[in-house]
């Protein structure tokens, strides 16, 4: 057989041709399989966290970060019996858990600041139980918040690629032993 025949040559040629296009279409594939899973390492994942854990571990509320990658805050709000305290002007606990008549000065507090961002694994604290003096009576603080009515906090957030998510979420725990805590206390 006699390679240099025209149309043997334009056979291979198309063959070639047919070759690199389905190497190509592969090679496009796999550039976007590898942008996906790139976008999917380094996602967020915010949750409100409450914690109760007794005098020496933490008793208050977080936002935890259990995604692969950082979260930007870009929105923040609370509401608590018809008071709403949102955006990152500065800390309006005082006014949010007067309203559901806990003490205040029971609570060390943190209040985000736009663009603040939540590494991986990390904790932001929201509100925990003061050091102070006194702060034994403020274990029952802690219980009216997770166990009663709670408050609801939504939170806007971003990856580091831009991709939006909002996470809202209320501050009373689900569980049966500080429910039944809360009732035993407040009677409620």
């Amino acid at each position: 057989m006699n390679l240099s025949h025209p149309v043997i040559q334009t056979i291979i040629a198309v063959l070639a041709l047919c070759i690199s296009i389905i190497a190509a279409t592969f090679a496009w594939q796999q550039v976007e399989i590898s942008r996906v899973h790139n976008k999917l390492s380094v996602t967020p994942l915010l949750y409100i966290t409450p914690y109760a854990e007794g005098k020496s571990g933490r008793n208050g509320l977080y936002v935890s970060n259990v995604g692969l990658g950082p979260a930007i805050i870009n929105n923040f709000s609370v509401k608590a019996e018809g008071v709403v305290a949102s955006g990152f002007e500065s800390d309006r606990w005082p006014e949010i858990l007067t309203a559901l008549h806990i003490n205040p000065t029971c609570f060390a507090t943190g209040w985000p600041k736009r663009q603040s961002a939540v590494k991986a694994g990390d904790e932001l604290l929201l509100l925990n139980i003061t050091k102070a003096d006194g702060a034994d009576a403020c274990f029952t603080e802690i219980i009216k918040l997770i166990g009663g009515k709670g408050v609801e906090l939504t939170i806007g957030y971003e990856s580091i690629y831009g991709d939006k998510k909002l996470v809202s979420e209320n501050s009373k725990i689900n569980s049966t032993s500080v429910q039944r805590l809360h009732q035993q206390l407040f009677g409620k």
